[in-house]
C-alpha cells in the first residue's frame, strides 16, 4: 500500500500528517465511518499524487472510452482534502453525502454515503456527459484496480509549440521581466495587474513560474484585485491550455482559481466559471 504514493517535489495534495485519534474525532463529527483501507493509507501519508494515473470503466466518459484519470487521492483535511467536499458539492451542484477523493471540477470520484454510513461504494461523476455511476463496491477494490495507462507521446520537445502562440517578444520595449511582474504583484494595485500580460512566456518554466506567482498572490485577494488577477489568469489559460494540460500544470491553475473564488465577487466568479472550459 505504501508504494501507491508518488514522491514528488511539488505535491499540492499532500496534507500535514494525521494520527488515528484525529481521524476518530473527524469521523464522529461527520457521523460516518471512513473505509479502513483509506484510514491506513492516510496515516502513511495524508493524501497526495500517486504512481497510477487511470481506473478502468465499462462506460464511456469525457476522458476516454474505457477509463478515467486518477492521479491523486485527497487526504483528510480542508484545503484540497476530503473535508472540502461540502464546499465543492455546493459549487458544482453535486448530491449531498459524498466525500470527494479525486477530481478537477468537470469530473469527480467520491466515496458515496447516500445509502450508508460505512463501507461506501465509489462513484464517478462526469459533468460533460452528465454521468453518475458506481465504479467499485469499496475503496479497497478501487485501489486494487488503479493502473498506469500509457498515452501516446504528442510532443517530444515540451517547448516546441510555444512559438506558435502569440506572446509579446522579449525584445519588445513594452515587454516586462520577472522582476517587474513580482513588483506589480507586490504592490497589489488593481489598475496595474493587467500589465502582467506583457510578460513574455517562452517556455514551460516561464509558464510554471507565472502561474505559481498568480496562485501565491491570489490568497486572500478581494474585490477588484481578485477580478483583475482572475482576468490575467483567464488570458494565460486560454492561450496556453494545451501546454498547461500536457505539462501537469492544471492543478496549479485550479488552486489559484479556488483562492480567487473565495472573494465571492460576482464578476470574478463569471471569469472563473469560463476558465473551467479550458481545463
Amino acid at each position: 500500500m505504501s508504494e501507491i504514493w508518488k514522491n514528488s517535489d511539488y505535491d499540492p495534495f499532500r496534507l500535514k500528517d494525521i494520527r488515528e485519534e484525529e481521524i476518530k474525532k473527524i469521523e464522529k463529527k461527520l457521523k460516518l465511518n471512513l473505509p479502513e483501507v483509506y484510514k491506513k493509507l492516510i496515516i502513511q501519508q495524508n493524501g497526495g499524487l500517486i504512481h497510477f494515473n487511470a481506473f478502468p470503466t465499462d462506460q464511456e466518459t469525457s476522458w476516454a472510452d474505457d477509463h478515467i484519470e486518477v492521479d491523486h487521492i485527497r487526504g483528510l483535511g480542508k484545503d484540497l482534502g476530503i473535508l472540502e467536499s461540502e464546499y465543492l458539492i455546493k459549487e458544482w451542484g453535486l448530491p449531498q453525502r459524498l466525500l470527494l477523493i479525486q477530481g478537477d471540477g468537470h469530473n469527480w470520484v467520491a466515496l458515496d454515503y447516500r445509502q450508508t454510513n460505512q463501507n461506501p461504494p465509489v462513484h464517478y461523476f462526469d459533468f460533460e456527459l452528465n454521468n453518475d455511476f458506481k465504479i467499485s463496491d469499496s475503496f479497497g477494490e478501487f485501489l486494487s484496480k488503479l493502473y498506469i495507462h500509457e498515452y501516446a507521446e504528442v510532443q517530444d520537445d515540451e517547448n516546441a509549440d510555444f512559438d506558435q502562440i502569440y506572446s509579446i517578444n522579449s525584445d519588445d520595449p513594452d515587454a516586462i521581466q520577472k522582476e517587474e511582474v513580482e513588483k506589480i504583484l507586490a504592490n497589489k494595485n488593481p489598475m496595474e495587474i493587467h500589465r502582467i500580460s506583457l510578460f513574455p512566456i517562452q517556455s514551460v518554466e516561464y509558464l510554471k513560474w507565472l502561474l505559481n506567482n498568480i496562485k501565491h498572490n491570489a490568497i486572500g485577494t478581494e474585490d477588484d484585485m481578485a477580478f483583475e488577477l482572475a482576468d490575467v489568469l483567464m488570458s494565460v489559460v486560454s492561450s496556453y491550455s494545451h501546454q498547461i494540460k500536457s505539462n501537469n500544470l492544471k492543478t496549479m491553475v485550479q488552486e489559484a482559481a479556488q483562492e480567487l473564488g473565495k472573494s465571492r465577487n460576482e464578476d470574478t466568479e463569471i471569469i472563473l466559471d469560463q476558465l473551467k472550459d479550458f481545463l
